[in-house]
């Protein structure tokens, strides 16, 4: 390994020109992590500028059999940002967007950073309806590429129900824009038989009431597991079915360069509480009460969770750090136009409360400050169990989703679970909507850890699919994780649809192997990361290579990013003292990594 193979750089050095080309070893290093517990070190990372540029870089995969993965902020969860070949950078070029019709609509490139779209929207007071926790690192393709959600974000405000139109280059090189006056007759000429196989398997599926059925039940919750194949549903044409599919297709379908989305508009006041309740039964009850009174937010924490984060960040409740572990808290958020009716919403919900017995008194508050802290718990939860984690272990992040009207018995299940496989039992989750995400802390170099963890994880399937038929993936995408599970959620001819799906848009297989559908059962087991010591830098060792970090750092599009830094230390101490790759690092890191680190 030192770095891109000669005839592979200078072929795409060609095509591309050379800033267009990271071919040196420290590059491929620095790209091989993100937030999962993944690590693929690609051949070669390439920066295409515009749609041409992409253009050419699909091109030369089919005409060489290779393959390629988008990579934007690097917040993917499940391994859906890396490559064993060529990675696509989509964050470096692919910045921008702008407000449409007074804030009603926003236009997007997919290198946009999600919350500085809201800040462009602000003024109008709107947003965009997905609100991932990862909403300032994150950037507008992957929110859509994995459908992403968030603690606000209903069914009906996820990207699948509020991207308009987009503009797409296909696996085979064409480009549509889907708004544009005549776009699917051009679909149907340029690209036959894909638009004639998604009408087919339209009328098969229309054609068999059964699975429609089951179809829409599965989506009356949260699910991102597998291709959103409501499209074939939801969309007429073949143009508008492909546009839907594209939502939540995690990079394997065709290349999003531009996104028309619908906003949602933004409360002029609101204020948030605490509600802490002794069981997780007694906070789960009181979900669908709160929602039919306009919360915006309902966030379920558990007692474990709600004891670190107590002891962790300043000015939380005294209370929190001596809870009882059987105990959990609600955290709610109301909006308003105005004081007035925000005042008559507290008082409802005090009204509901009356009866419960509460542990701490019911408070709410709109001091900035104080909502901005607790919605920092919620949010830094995944900060928090990463930081307390043992030298050497991974933190891995799940989602699932349950019916809402089961998600007590699912989370005492869940908890179960995750205290039979040794991995604790911290919870925290949109109520709400039934999703509950949770953290798994061990160290996959040992081979009883990975034991333990495909064990969780066989057991984690028949406990969602079979006593819930709820979804294996809620919000974070599909991934290297769950893709040797989509069958047994989805059943066979659900999941070859999908298959077929995938063959019509990407024949040739260019795009993101085994992100969704794999042929191998077992790569959720593969090309896993490990974290071995580095410096004596406590922060260093803590990182959890999320990429939070990224957006504000000075030397980003210059150099390394702190991320990128942690990364290639943690790849110089897997190196045996004197080897070639560790020489060819130490060379490189000295510029791009101590000169330039800012």
């Amino acid at each position: 390994m030192n770095g891109t193979p000669k005839d592979l750089k200078n072929d795409l050095v060609r095509l591309l020109g050379q800033d267009r080309v990271l071919n040196r070893l420290i590059d491929l290093v620095r790209f091989a992590s993100d937030a999962s517990p993944y690590r693929l070190i690609p051949q070669v990372v390439v920066m295409p500028r515009n749609v041409e540029e992409m253009a050419k870089v699909f091109a030369f995969c089919r005409e060489t059999g290779r393959h390629a993965t988008f990579r934007a902020g690097g917040t993917s969860l499940n391994g859906q940002s890396q490559s064993d070949d060529i990675l696509i950078d989509v964050r470096r070029h692919w910045y921008g967007g702008s407000v449409l019709d007074n804030g009603q609509r926003f236009k997007a490139r997919p290198g946009l950073i999600l919350s500085h779209a809201n800040a462009m929207l602000q003024k109008h007071h709107r947003k965009l309806g997905p609100d991932p926790a990862s909403e300032a690192a994150a950037t507008i393709g992957g929110v859509i590429a994995n459908n992403s959600g968030g603690m606000r974000c209903t069914l009906e405000r996820d990207a699948y129900h509020t991207v308009e139109s987009m503009t797409i280059l296909t696996p085979s090189g064409n480009v549509f824009d889907t708004a544009a006056p005549g776009a699917e007759a051009r679909f149907l000429e340029l690209e036959p038989t894909f638009a004639n196989g998604l009408l087919a398997l339209r009328e098969e599926l229309l054609a068999d009431e059964a699975l429609v059925k089951r179809i829409r039940q599965k989506y009356s919750i949260r699910n991102t597991h597998g291709y959103h194949i409501a499209a074939l549903l939801d969309g007429t044409t073949p143009l508008e079915i492909y546009r839907r599919l594209l939502v939540g297709s995690e990079g394997t379908l065709g290349f999003i360069a531009e996104a028309v989305m619908s906003t949602i508009p933004v409360p002029a006041v609101t204020s948030v509480a605490w509600l802490p309740f002794s069981t997780i039964d007694e906070a789960v009850n009181l979900v669908p009460k709160l929602v039919a009174l306009g919360a915006a937010a309902v966030e379920l924490m558990v007692a474990p969770a709600l004891v670190a984060a107590g002891k962790a960040f300043p000015g939380t409740p005294t209370y929190w750090t001596t809870l009882d572990p059987k105990a959990a808290a609600l955290l709610v958020e109301f909006g308003a136009e105005n004081d007035e009716e925000l005042v008559k919403l507290q008082g409802k919900v005090t009204e509901l409360v009356a009866d419960q017995k509460l542990i701490s008194p019911l408070t709410f508050t709109s001091v900035a400050e104080a909502v901005e802290l607790a919605w920092h718990v919620r949010e830094g939860l995944l900060g928090l169990v990463g930081k307390q984690r043992p030298q050497g272990a991974m933190l891995i992040t799940e989602d699932v989703c349950f019916p809402p009207a089961r998600l007590a018995e699912g989370a005492h299940d869940l908890q179960a679970l995750m205290d039979k496989h040794g991995f604790g039992t911290g919870v925290a989750g949109h109520a709400a909507h039934g999703n509950l995400h949770f953290n798994l802390v061990t160290n996959l170099e040992e081979e009883e850890s990975k034991k333990r963890y495909a064990a969780f994880m066989t057991e984690l399937v028949e406990l969602i699919v079979k006593k819930y038929d709820g979804s294996l993936k809620a919000e974070h995408g599909t991934g290297l994780n769950m893709a040797p599970f989509v069958e047994q959620e989805w059943g066979r001819k659900a999941t070859d649809m999908m298959w077929r799906i995938k063959k019509l848009a990407d024949p040739q297989g260019i795009l993101a192997p085994n992100v969704i559908l794999t042929r191998d059962n077992g790569i959720h087991l593969k090309s896993l990361k490990s974290i071995p010591a580095i410096e004596n830098v406590r922060n260093s060792t803590q990182c959890i290579e999320c990429g939070f970090c990224e957006p504000v750092c000075p030397s980003r599009n210059a150099t390394t990013t702190p991320r990128q830094r942690i990364a290639l230390r943690r790849e110089m101490a897997r190196q045996p003292e004197g080897s070639a790759v560790l020489r060819e690092l130490q060379a490189q890191y000295e510029y791009s990594c101590v000169c330039t680190a800012l």
